[in-house]
C-alpha cells in the first residue's frame, strides 16, 4: 500500500487506486498521514474537520469515518490504523509515503553536496521533486493546524527546487536554469535567494546588463511591497557585478564580497581558458567545486541576512486629505500617499490590496498593492466599516445599517480575477432593524454587531453570517449594548456597555460599566463569557483589537474631544483580567490596530499615530498630517506596514 500526499490524496495498492469514500473520511486520512506513525488525538481530528464550530455528534462521526477508513485500507487481516487512548495512529513504512521519501532524498542530497558530489546531489533533488504531482493535498481544506503543515510541505518543495538550482549553477548550467528562474521570480517576487540566483546566472551567461536590471527590479519590488531595501548580501552581489569582480567565481573572493574572512589557504588555480574559446563564453571557467562554494556562500548569506529598512534620503511624501497613507512601522516614516476619495473611514488589509470606505462620496475603494492602481465602486449610502479576505469584501452602511454589501474581488463574471470591481459581483445581506455597523471575520463566519451608530438601548444582538451564501445562520443575544468587535485567539471579542438609564434593572456596580464579551465555538456550540472592564464608563469600548496574545480595548468615557478620561486596556484572555490600564490623555483616540509587533492608536486632535510597544509599554508618537486640514479616520496594520485613512478636518464619530 502506497500513500501519496504530495499532490491530490491518493492510496495505491499494487498499482490500483483505493477508493477512499466521502470527503470527511479523506480529511481524516490526510490528517493521519501528515502525522504518520504518530498519535493524533480525536479532538485534533475534530478541529481539522469542523474548525471552531463542530456539531454535537462530532466525536461519534469521527469514529465512523475511522471505521470506514479501516475497511478501505486493511489488507490480509492487517489494520494500519491503531487506536490509542483518545486518538489514533496510522502506521506507514517510510518507503510507502511520498512525503517521508521526500525527506530522505533531501537529506541524502545535502550530504552529497557537502561532500562535493554535486552531480549526484542534483540527481537526488530531481528525484525528490518528481514526487510532486501538484500542491500538497490539493482539493482538501483542513480547518486548523493542518493548513500550516500543508504550507510547510509546499515550502519544502520550493526549497528543494532552489537547492537543485544551486547545484546546476555550480555545475555550469546557468543557461539551462535561466528560463526557470525567470518564472520562479515572477511567482515568488519577494524571495531574495531566487533573485540572487537569477543575477548570478545572467552574469555567468555574459548578460551583465540584464543581471543589473534584475537587481533593480528586485529593489523596486522590495521597496514598494515591504518598504525595505535589498539585503546587504544582495547589494554586495550587485557591486561585485558592477566591478566585473572575478572573485564572484572563487571561494575566497566570494567570502570577501559578503564581508566574511577570506580563506587562509589559497585554493587550486582554475585551468587556463582555451585559446580558441568562442567570444560568448565566460572570461575563465573555474572548477565546479569552486563555483559550488561561491554560490552557496552568496545564497546562504542572503537567506540569513537581517532585513535592513530603507534609509534613503528621499523626501517624505506630503500627506493630503482624503488619502491612504502607508507608514514604515520600524522607522515611523511615511512611505507612500495615495488618493482614495473623500473622507475614507474603514480599512481592510489583504495580501493583494487595501480596501477603504469613502463615507462622503458613497464609494468603496480598492488599492492594488502590485499595480498601485485605485478602483472604486458605488455602495449603499455612507459606507463605514469594511472587512475582507482574499476573495471578498463586506461593507456596512451608516444610513442603511440593516444592509451589508458584499463585493467580490474574484468571480466568474466580468470581474473574474483581480480585475475591475463590477456591480454584478455584489450582493446584499439584510438584517432586522436597526441592523449592524461593526464587522469581523473569523471561525468561518462574518460577524456583525450593532456597533456605535445605532440608537442607544436598541440592540444587543450578534449576527453570524455564512460568507458563502450571505445568509444569517445564527443569532446571539448578549444582554448589553454592543459597540465594537474584533476576532482573534479563536474567539470573537465584543465591546459592550449597560447604561443605567437604559437597563435600570442591572444592579450596581454593573450600571454604566464597560464590558468585554468573548464568544468561542466548542463541541456544544457557542460559549459566551463576559468581563467587566470599567465602572462608570457609559459609552463602552470604542474599539477592540487582538494581537500579541492580548485583547486591546480602547475606552473613552463620553468620547468628547478634550476629555481626559481615555484609556487603552490590556486584557489577558488566559486570566480574564485587565493587566494594564494605560492613560492616553485627551487627544481623542478614535481607532485601534495591532500589527508589526506594536499596538497602534490614532489621535484626532493632533493628527498623529501612537505606537505602543506591548513588551516595554513605551509609546512613540508619529506625526502624520496637518490637524488644521486633515484627520486620521482609520488605521490597520500588517506584519510589515501600517495604513491610515486621512479624511478632512473631522472624522465620523465612532464613539458610543
Amino acid at each position: 500500500m502506497e500513500y501519496r500526499i504530495l499532490g491530490p490524496l491518493e492510496v495505491v495498492d499494487e498499482g490500483e487506486p483505493v477508493a477512499l469514500g466521502r470527503l470527511k473520511e479523506r480529511l481524516v486520512l490526510a490528517t493521519l498521514l501528515l502525522h504518520a506513525n504518530e498519535f493524533v488525538a480525536r479532538e485534533r481530528l475534530i478541529d481539522e474537520l469542523w474548525g471552531e464550530s463542530p456539531p454535537p455528534t462530532a466525536r461519534k462521526a469521527v469514529n465512523v469515518y475511522v471505521s470506514q477508513l479501516r475497511k478501505a485500507l486493511a489488507r490480509n487481516g492487517h489494520d494500519p490504523i491503531t487506536t490509542a487512548d483518545g486518538g489514533y495512529r496510522l502506521e506507514v513504512d517510510a518507503e510507502r509515503l511520498d512525503a517521508a521519501r521526500l525527506q530522505q532524498l533531501l537529506a541524502t542530497a545535502r550530504e552529497r553536496a557537502a561532500a562535493g558530489e554535486l552531480e549526484a546531489a542534483a540527481e537526488l533533488l530531481r528525484e525528490a521533486l518528481a514526487l510532486w504531482r501538484g500542491p500538497a493535498l490539493a482539493g482538501l481544506l483542513l480547518e486548523s493546524h493542518g493548513r500550516d503543515e500543508i504550507a510547510q510541505l509546499d515550502e519544502l518543495r520550493l526549497t528543494a527546487l532552489m537547492d537543485r538550482i544551486d547545484c546546476d549553477l555550480a555545475l555550469g548550467r546557468h543557461d539551462q536554469v535561466l528560463g526557470e528562474l525567470h518564472v520562479l521570480v515572477g511567482e515568488h517576487p519577494l524571495r531574495e535567494r531566487l533573485r540572487a540566483q537569477l543575477m548570478l546566472a545572467l552574469y555567468r551567461a555574459g548578460r551583465q546588463a540584464e543581471a543589473l536590471e534584475a537587481y533593480q527590479q528586485a529593489r523596486q519590488t522590495l521597496v514598494e511591497e515591504l518598504g525595505i531595501e535589498p539585503s546587504e548580501p544582495l547589494q554586495r552581489l550587485q557591486q561585485a557585478i558592477l566591478r566585473h569582480d572575478p572573485s564572484l567565481e572563487t571561494p575566497e573572493g566570494t567570502a570577501a564580497v559578503n564581508g566574511l574572512a577570506p580563506a587562509t589557504a589559497r585554493p587550486p588555480q582554475a585551468p587556463p581558458v582555451e585559446a580558441c574559446a568562442p567570444a560568448a563564453r565566460r572570461r575563465f571557467q573555474p572548477r565546479r567545486w569552486q563555483l559550488a562554494i561561491a554560490v552557496l556562500v552568496i545564497l546562504a548569506a542572503s537567506a540569513a541576512a537581517v532585513v535592513v529598512f530603507s534609509t534613503s534620503a528621499a523626501a517624505t511624501p506630503h500627506v493630503v486629505p482624503d488619502s491612504l497613507v502607508r507608514i514604515d512601522p520600524r522607522s515611523g516614516k511615511i512611505v507612500s500617499v495615495t488618493s482614495v476619495g473623500a473622507e475614507p473611514q474603514g480599512i481592510a488589509i489583504t495580501p493583494r490590496g487595501i480596501w477603504t470606505t469613502n463615507l462622503t462620496e458613497n464609494l468603496v475603494t480598492r488599492y492594488d498593492l502590485r499595480t498601485h492602481k485605485v478602483q472604486t465602486l458605488g455602495t449603499p449610502p455612507e459606507p463605514f466599516a469594511v472587512v475582507a479576505d482574499a476573495g471578498n469584501a463586506w461593507v456596512s452602511s451608516l444610513r442603511s445599517s440593516s444592509t451589508i454589501t458584499r463585493f467580490a474581488a474574484f468571480g466568474t463574471g466580468p470581474s473574474a480575477g483581480w480585475g475591475p470591481l463590477d456591480p454584478s459581483d455584489t450582493s446584499k445581506i439584510h438584517l432586522p432593524p436597526p441592523g449592524a455597523v461593526s464587522l469581523a471575520l473569523g471561525a468561518g463566519y462574518l460577524w456583525a454587531v450593532a456597533g456605535p451608530k445605532t440608537t442607544p438601548g436598541t440592540d444587543d444582538r450578534v449576527w453570524l453570517v455564512d460568507p458563502a451564501s450571505d445568509r444569517v445562520v445564527r443569532l446571539l443575544r448578549l444582554g448589553r449594548e454592543t459597540t465594537s468587535i474584533a476576532f482573534g485567539d479563536g474567539a470573537a471579542w465584543i465591546g459592550a456597555f449597560a447604561n443605567e438609564h437604559e437597563i435600570a434593572s442591572f444592579p450596581a456596580p454593573w450600571r454604566g460599566a464597560s464590558w468585554l464579551f468573548s464568544i468561542k465555538f466548542g463541541a456544544a456550540g457557542p460559549r459566551t463569557q463576559s468581563y467587566r472592564l470599567e465602572t462608570g464608563d457609559t459609552a463602552g469600548p470604542s474599539a477592540v483589537a487582538v494581537g500579541d496574545g492580548k485583547v486591546w480595548v480602547l475606552t473613552c468615557g463620553t468620547c468628547n474631544i478634550g476629555v481626559d478620561n481615555q484609556k487603552l486596556l490590556e486584557f489577558d484572555p488566559g486570566t480574564g483580567l485587565v493587566v494594564k490600564r494605560i492613560p492616553l490623555g485627551s487627544r481623542n483616540p478614535n481607532a485601534l490596530a495591532v500589527g508589526a509587533g506594536s499596538v497602534w492608536l490614532v489621535n484626532q486632535v493632533d493628527a498623529s499615530v501612537m505606537q505602543l510597544d506591548p513588551k516595554t509599554r513605551r509609546i512613540r508618537t508619529i506625526p502624520v498630517g496637518n490637524p488644521r486640514t486633515a484627520a486620521i479616520c482609520g488605521i490597520a496594520a500588517s506584519r510589515n506596514a501600517v495604513w491610515v485613512a486621512i479624511g478632512n478636518r473631522y472624522c465620523e464619530d465612532t464613539g458610543g
